[in-house]
C-alpha cells in the first residue's frame, strides 16, 4: 500500500529533484512535490504547506543548506531536514547535523534515500511524541514517569530530588542511588569545562539552557546527552526547583566521530590522511616561518611493492602496507607526521629543523628499517624505499610545491637505482621544465608536420648489396638539427603519445616505399621498430594490414623489430596482434638480442625470421674476446634455431672482417652508409662496400 508524502526541494536543478522523487516513488510512497531555490520562496513554501519532509541541496546560487536550516527552525515547524548533495566537506556535514538536519545523502547513491526518509519519518513521530510528553510533563507527574526521555528534577542548588524511570534505564542507577546527589554527577568531569558556570548563570536568571554532555553509566559505559535544563516557577515568579530534560545521543555523535575519522585518516593503516597530512603541513610551515625553521619532507615510496601486490594479491598487498606502515612508525619523532596518500606512497613531515643532520639520520632510519625482509603469510618479500626530501623554504614555500618537488626528488631515486634518498635540487626542476616543455611540442609533431624518415641499409655480407632499409624516425627542429629517437621515443611511451607516432611511422614508411616502385633506388623489404606498447593497442595489426593493401605492398615486404621485452611481458592482447600479423605473412625480428632477457624460450613464441645483435656487443668485438665470443656463439646458436642475423653497428673494416668467417648473414651500420631520407637511398642493384 502506497504512503503518501509532501516533500519541498529545496534545489535548482529540476532534474535533481525528478530522480529524488522517482526513486520516492519506486520505494512505495504516492508524493506530492514543490521545489524552490531561494529564501523568499522557502518562506512561503513553509507558510503554505504543513511538508512531511524537505531536501535540501548543500549549496544553491540563492541559498545554502545552513541558511535553509535556520529558516525551518524560525518556523517552528518540526520537519525532518535530508541534506541530498553531490559531494559535501566531512567538517561542514557534523557542523549541518549539529544544527539540525537529520541525514547526508549523494546524489550517485539514491539507493539510500527511501529508508533515509522512512526512518526520518519515524524518528518525526517518535519526536512529536517526546514533545507532547515534555509538555504535559509540567502538570501531570504521570506523564514524566512515562517519557521516553530521561527526567530529573533538583531543587534550587541543583541537587537531584527525582528522577524518572528512562533516567534508570539509561543511567543504570535506580531512583535511591539518584537522590541527593548532584545533577552533574554522572557527567564525565573533562567534558565540562566552564559549561556548568554557564549552565547555573543562565537558569537561575529564569531562562532554559541546552547542550552536550558526555556521561558515565554505572556499569563505566559512556554516553552522550543532549540536555535542555529549566527553572519551575511558583505563583509567585520565584524558582523552586529545575527540570532536566535529557536525551541519548550517542549514536549520533559516534556518527559524526565516524564521518571526522573517515575524513582524515587512512582506512587500512590508521595513519593520517592527504586531507590531515596538508593541514599538519600547513601548521608546521607557519611554525617554521615564525621561529625561523626549516621544515622537511619526505615522499616515500615502496620499491617492489607493485609486484607483490600483482602477483599475490590486494590481501597480502594490504599487509605488506600496514607492516611498512609500522616500520615507517619506528623511525621518526613523536612530533612528526607520518601519513599514507594511497597505494604505496608514504609521506613525513619533519618539524622544527635547523639543519639536515636530523632529516638524514632519519632517512636512513627509513633504508634501514625496509633492509630487513618482509615476512607476510610465512613468505618472504623484499620491499625497499625510495625517498624524496625537500626543504621548506628553500625548495618551496607553500604545500603544494613541497609536496610536487618531494616526488620528483623520488623518482630521481628511482632513476638513480631505488633504495635511497635524494634531496631536491634545482637540476632536478630544471630536467622537469626541459621534460614539460618537451612533452607540450611532442603532442604537435604529427599535426605541425615535424618528423621525417631516414632508412638505413641492410647489406647481404656475400655481395654486399642492401637487402633491406630500417625505417627511423627523426624530429626536425626548427633550425633543422635532427633529434634522434632516443631523445624523444622513451618520454612518447611514457605520455601514451607512442602509439600515434608508430601510426605515422607505419604508414609513412609504405606510403614512400610503394613511391620507390620501378625506381633504381628500389626497397626491397623495410623493417620498422615496434614498440611494446604498440602491440598492447586493440586493433594495432589490423592497422598493420590496412596499411599494407593501402600502399599495395606485400606482407613479406614488411618485417616488424620487437625487443625482447615484448615476449617477457606477455601481454593478451600482444599475443593476438603478433599472431595475427605471423598469419598475415609479416616477417619478425627480435632486436637488440643481448641486452634485455635473453632466452632461448622467448625465441619460440614466434616464428621469428631475423635476430639482430645489439651494437653494444659489435663495439667491443675487436677489443674485447668476450664479447667477441659471445657474438660468435650468438651467431651459432641462431642459425642452429634457422634464424637469419643481423649484426647492427658495423662502423669499421675490423668490424666487418671479424664478422666473415662467423657467416653472419647480414650487416647493418656507418661503414655502408648512414641512414638517409627515401630519395638519397642508393642503388639497390649496387654494391655499398666502400671503395
Amino acid at each position: 500500500m502506497s504512503k503518501s508524502l509532501k516533500v519541498l526541494f529545496i534545489e535548482d536543478s529540476v532534474e535533481d529533484a525528478k530522480l529524488a522523487v522517482a526513486e520516492l516513488v519506486r520505494g512505495g510512497f504516492q508524493t506530492y512535490f514543490e521545489r524552490v531555490d531561494s529564501p523568499v520562496a522557502l518562506q512561503i513554501a513553509l507558510e503554505k504547506f504543513n511538508w512531511d519532509l524537505l531536501i535540501c541541496d548543500f549549496s544553491l546560487l540563492q541559498i545554502n543548506a545552513e541558511q535553509a536550516l535556520k529558516l525551518l527552525d524560525n518556523s517552528n515547524k518540526d520537519i525532518p531536514f535530508i541534506v541530498l548533495t553531490r559531494s559535501v566537506k566531512a567538517e561542514d556535514a557534523v557542523n549541518l547535523m549539529r544544527r539540525g538536519a537529520q541525514d547526508f545523502l549523494s546524489k550517485e547513491t539514491l539507493v539510500r534515500l527511501v529508508p533515509a526518509v522512512e526512518r526520518e519519518l519515524r524518528e518525526v513521530a517518535e519526536r512529536r511524541k517526546r514533545r507532547k510528553a515534555e509538555k504535559r510533563l509540567k502538570t501531570l507527574s504521570l506523564a514524566v514517569e512515562q517519557s521516553p526521555v530521561s527526567v530529573a528534577i533538583t531543587d534550587q542548588n541543583g541537587i537531584i530530588e527525582y528522577v524518572n524511570p528512562k533516567f534508570e534505564e539509561i543511567t543504570k542507577f535506580q531512583f535511591a542511588e539518584a537522590i541527593g546527589r548532584n545533577l552533574d554527577f554522572t557527567v564525565v568531569s573533562h567534558s565540562t569545562e566552564g559549561i556548568f558556570n554557564e549552565l547555573w548563570e543562565t537558569v537561575q536568571r529564569g531562562k532554559n539552557w541546552t547542550g552536550e554532555f558526555c556521561n558515565l553509566k554505572k556499569d563505566g559505559e559512556i554516553f552522550w546527552e543532549y540536555a535542555n535544563i529549566a527553572p519551575l516557577v511558583d505563583s509567585d515568579g520565584l524558582i523552586t526547583n529545575f527540570v532536566a530534560v535529557k536525551e541519548d545521543i550517542t549514536a549520533r555523535r559516534n556518527y559524526e566521530e565516524q564521518l571526522l575519522r573517515q575524513s582524515h585518516y587512512d582506512d587500512l593503516t590508521g595513519l593520517a590522511n592527504r586531507v590531515l597530512m596538508l593541514d599538519r603541513l600547513d601548521i608546521a610551515i607557519k611554525a617554521a616561518h615564525r621561529n625561523n625553521e626549516q621544515v622537511a619532507l619526505f615522499c616515500i615510496d615502496l620499491d617492489g611493492f607493485k609486484n607483490v601486490n600483482d602477483t599475490l594479491g590486494h590481501s597480502v598487498g594490504d599487509d605488506l602496507l600496514r607492516e611498512a606502515a609500522t616500520r615507517l612508525g619506528t623511525c621518526i619523532r613523536g612530533c612528526d607526521t607520518l601519513a599514507r596518500m594511497g597505494g604505496d606512497e608514504f609521506v613525513v613531515i619533519l618539524p622544527q629543523i635547523r639543519d639536515d643532520i636530523v632529516v638524514r639520520r632519519i632517512a636512513d632510519r627509513i633504508l634501514s628499517a625496509f633492509a630487513e625482509v618482509f615476512e607476510i603469510n610465512g613468505n618472504d618479500h623484499f620491499v625497499t624505499a625510495s625517498i624524496g626530501i625537500v626543504l621548506f623554504p628553500n625548495d618551496g614555500k607553500d604545500n603544494q610545491v613541497l609536496l610536487r618537488n618531494a616526488d620528483l626528488a623520488m623518482y630521481k631515486a628511482k632513476d638513480l637505482g631505488r633504495n635511497r634518498y635524494q634531496f631536491f635540487t634545482e637540476e632536478i626542476n630544471q630536467k622537469l621544465k626541459e621534460r614539460m616543455y618537451l612533452e607540450t611540442r611532442l603532442r604537435k609533431v604529427i599535426v605541425q608536420g615535424e618528423l621525417v624518415l631516414h632508412y638505413q641499409p641492410i647489406v647481404d655480407m656475400q655481395n654486399h648489396l642492401p637487402v633491406a632499409y630500417e625505417a627511423l624516425v627523426r624530429w626536425r627542429q626548427c633550425d633543422g638539427e635532427l633529434y634522434m629517437p632516443a631523445s624523444f621515443i622513451p618520454l612518447a611511451e611514457d605520455v601514451g603519445l607512442i602509439s600515434e607516432i608508430g601510426e605515422w611511422v607505419v604508414s609513412t614508411a609504405c606510403a614512400e616505399v610503394s613511391s620507390r616502385r620501378g625506381q633504381p633506388q628500389l626497397i626491397p623489404r623495410i623493417a620498422i621498430n615496434v614498440s611494446p606498447k604498440q602491440l598492447q593497442v586493440k586493433g594495432f595489426a589490423a592497422y598493420i594490414k590496412r596499411q599494407l593493401i593501402d600502399s599495395g605492398l606485400q606482407p613479406e615486404q614488411l618485417d616488424l623489430e620487437i625487443t625482447e621485452r615484448v615476449l617477457v611481458d606477455d601481454e593478451p592482447e600482444t599475443h593476438i596482434n603478433l599472431k595475427f600479423l605471423c598469419d598475415f605473412g609479416v616477417s619478425l625480428s627480435i632486436d637488440d638480442f643481448g641486452t634485455g632477457y635473453s632466452s632461448l624460450g622467448y625465441l619460440q613464441k614466434y616464428p621469428f625470421s631475423t635476430l639482430k645483435i645489439d651494437r653494444g656487443f659489435i663495439s667491443r668485438v675487436i677489443h674485447d674476446k668476450n664479447s667477441a665470443r659471445l657474438v660468435e656463439a650468438i651467431i651459432s646458436m641462431a642459425h642452429g634455431l634457422g634464424l637469419k642475423v643481423i649484426a647492427e653497428g658495423v662502423e669499421t673494416a675490423e668490424q666487418l672482417s671479424f664478422l666473415l668467417p662467423t657467416f653472419c648473414d647480414q650487416v647493418q651500420g656507418f661503414y655502408f652508409s648512414p641512414p638517409l631520407p627515401a630519395e638519397s637511398l642508393p642503388y639497390s642493384n649496387k654494391s655499398l662496400l666502400p671503395a
